[in-house]
């Protein structure tokens, strides 16, 4: 309940800023005294969160101010909202609120609250504030949301260059260059998330397995972190440091940290591929075919083929195009599934399409490690499970097969 009603606090001031703060923002001229900072938190324990966040905070002691503003927010009122936010089309928006909210968020949800101050001229300081009062304008404040391109993050650094064009700031980004990926780069925040890492490496595709440069590593918080506190920005013709190094706004409880749970989608894989090859070696033994099983594994994976399919051809998602699992999630499983039910001898066309899934099951195995995608490992006993039931089909409907001519003679598949 505490977490129920500190959430719709925070809401609340959102749209307070959202109705108030043009008003009191236009044309505010800040103090010599005022500071404008990065702040940055740390992972939560929900799959949303787990990448930590960015957002920026303006402090003016003459005024009072104390303010963030985060680029992280959208609105559930949104018209068509589910739909929008599937199909990678729902915006997103800068928001205001109170920093003392802000932080109460975060210290409720246990997450670690960083400040960097930016090392910003007065005249500096105006001009980047006056870019995020224009930003926040009604007309200017929403964009289409993309995790690796154009988040948080991104959004906090692209606007820093806008405000200082013309190399006046650089980022000296070489401790970032380790050759990784973006799936890679996620991946160092999904131990805890096992069945997050699972889903996400269903629905996204190759795109996030070509190699992120150091200035892209810059959409996960952390990373803006680092990036800002080897940055240097331009002042009276020499380069100075942009920040410092992050200074702890609130540390988290360690000792309320969430558990990695033991039942992982890996093991669950693995346990449904043991019992798929005990049912097999049972039903080799008995010259017999376990329909209901084949039909489920179809099924499931021509389902998940048709999820693929629409996530890479339906959606503005960039990020799912190029899904390499379609080639065990076929989406014609689905057709297949209805006619590996039926107590019938299989149709030639069906033997041919089955023994295509075999092969293409083996070519997946056999180059797992090359493949331009980097599969999730507890794809691996599901792709090994199909290929055994698709080859142990074809081969029983070869040995046995059934007579279909009269309903007198015992049927074995």
């Amino acid at each position: 309940m505490k977490k129920h009603l500190k959430t719709l606090l925070f809401l609340l001031a959102f749209c307070f800023y959202a109705l108030q703060g043009q008003a009191q923002f236009e044309g505010y001229q800040l103090s010599p005294d005022a500071k404008i900072s990065l702040i940055t938190c740390s992972s939560g324990n929900d799959l949303y969160a787990v990448f930590g966040h960015s957002a920026v905070r303006v402090q003016d002691p003459a005024s009072g101010m104390d303010i963030i503003f985060n680029y992280g927010t959208f609105d559930f009122n949104e018209p068509n909202f589910y739909l929008k936010f599937a199909q990678g089309k729902l915006r997103y928006k800068l928001s205001a609120a109170h920093f003392s909210d802000f932080l109460y968020s975060y210290t409720m949800d246990n997450r670690s609250v960083y400040e960097q101050v930016l090392n910003l001229t007065p005249e500096q300081r105006q001009k980047y504030w006056g870019f995020l009062t224009h930003n926040f304008l009604p007309e200017n404040r929403f964009y289409l949301y993309d995790f690796f391109f154009d988040n948080c993050a991104t959004r906090i650094r692209d606007g820093l260059e806008a405000t200082f064009p013309d190399n006046q700031i650089a980022f000296q980004l070489d401790e970032f260059d380790r050759d990784y990926t973006f799936r890679n780069l996620i991946d160092l925040y999904l131990p805890p998330q096992p069945w997050g890492d699972f889903g996400i490496d269903l629905a996204l595709g190759a795109v996030i397995d070509q190699e992120a440069t150091p200035y892209q590593y810059m959409f996960l918080p952390d990373y803006l972190s680092k990036g800002f506190a080897n940055a240097t920005i331009m002042q009276n013709g020499h380069m100075v440091p942009l920040t410092g190094l992050p200074q702890a706004v609130f540390l988290q409880d360690t000792s309320r940290l969430p558990e990695t749970p033991l039942f992982t989608p890996l093991l669950l894989c693995w346990v449904i591929l043991v019992l798929v090859t005990a049912i097999t070696v049972f039903d080799f033994m008995r010259r017999r075919r376990s329909r209901a099983l084949d039909f489920t594994l179809f099924l499931i994976t021509g389902f998940l083929g048709v999820v693929f399919l629409l996530l890479w051809f339906a959606t503005d998602h960039q990020a799912t195009a190029n899904n390499f699992n379609l080639l065990w999630g076929i989406p014609t499983h689905l057709i297949v599934a209805i006619y590996i039910a039926k107590k019938v001898a299989l149709p030639k066309w069906l033997e041919v399409y089955l023994l295509l899934t075999a092969a293409i099951s083996a070519l997946l195995v056999i180059g797992w490690p090359w493949w331009p995608q980097q599969f999730h490992m507890a794809f691996l006993p599901i792709v090994l499970a199909i290929g055994m039931r698709a080859a142990y089909t074809v081969w029983l409907s070869k040995k046995a097969p059934v007579p279909v001519t009269t309903s007198k003679v015992k049927e074995r598949i």
